[in-house]
C-alpha cells in the first residue's frame, strides 16, 4: 500500500472521508457536531496496534487524550462511546445518534475510498467484496446515509462485475 511520511494513504483518506460524512450526517440529523467531528478523527486511532480490537485500543488512547481537552464530561463520554461502538458488531444496538453517525460515516468512508476499493479488488475474492457492498447498504439505519450507501454500492458492484468480464 502507498505511504506518505510513513502513513498508509488509504487510512489517511479514510479518516478524512469519515470526518466529511460524519459532519454531513450530523448536520442533516441535528447531532452534536463537535462530538461527531472528534470521534470521526479518532475512531481508528487504535489501529496502530493492528485491526484486531482497535476500537478498544482506540478507546483507551482517546480517553487519555480527551482528559486534556476543553470538552464536557458528557461530550467526552459520547466521543469515547462512538469510538468503542463504531464496529459492525454494534450496529444493531440502540445507540445514541452520534454513535450511529460514526458507524455509518465509517461505512461511507470505506465505500467512497477509491484507494481502498482498488486494494480490495486486487487482494480479495469478488464474492467477499460483493458481500460487503450488500451488507453496507442494508445495515445502515439512518435514511440520509442509506440512500447514499445504496447508490455507491450499486456503482461499485457494477465496476466489480465489469472487471471480471
Amino acid at each position: 500500500m502507498a505511504e506518505y511520511n510513513g502513513y498508509c494513504i488509504i487510512w489517511i483518506t479514510h479518516i478524512q472521508l469519515v470526518r466529511i460524512f460524519a459532519l454531513w450526517l450530523a448536520e442533516k440529523e441535528r447531532a452534536d457536531r463537535l462530538v461527531v467531528e472528534i470521534a470521526a478523527l479518532l475512531h481508528d486511532i487504535g489501529k496502530y496496534q493492528g485491526r484486531k480490537d482497535h476500537h478498544i485500543h482506540g478507546h483507551k488512547l482517546a480517553k487519555t487524550f480527551l482528559s486534556n481537552q476543553n470538552t464536557s464530561q458528557e461530550q467526552q463520554h459520547l466521543i469515547l462511546k462512538c469510538i468503542l461502538k463504531h464496529r459492525t458488531r454494534f450496529y444493531s444496538e440502540d445507540n445514541e445518534l452520534e454513535v450511529k453517525i460514526i458507524q455509518w460515516a465509517d461505512v461511507l468512508g470505506t465505500l467512497f475510498n477509491e484507494n481502498w476499493q482498488e486494494h480490495c479488488r486486487q487482494t480479495l475474492p469478488q464474492d467477499q467484496i460483493q458481500q460487503f457492498y450488500d451488507q453496507a447498504s442494508n445495515l445502515i439505519s439512518l435514511e440520509s446515509a442509506k440512500t447514499l450507501a445504496q447508490q455507491r454500492a450499486q456503482t461499485l458492484s457494477a465496476i466489480l462485475t465489469q472487471q471480471t468480464k
